[in-house]
């Protein structure tokens, strides 16, 4: 009988998943805003070379 190759595809990916230095709780918020402040919100976030989400967390430190 031969021996089995070992198989290259399946199992865990290095570097995939979320990155261990990540310490603190996320939460997912539902927010409505008119239709032309997404394309606002999302070129902004993109000139500043940030995430809408990222953006936002500026925008409430600046405020708080």
């Amino acid at each position: 009988m031969e021996e089995q190759e070992k198989k290259s595809w399946g199992g865990a990916r290095k570097g995939a998943g979320r990155p261990k230095g990540i310490r603190k709780p996320y939460e997912h918020i539902c927010a409505s805003v008119p239709a032309e402040y997404v394309d606002k919100l999302k070129a902004l976030a993109a000139r500043e070379g940030l995430t809408v989400g990222k953006l936002f967390q500026i925008m409430i430190d600046e405020r708080a």
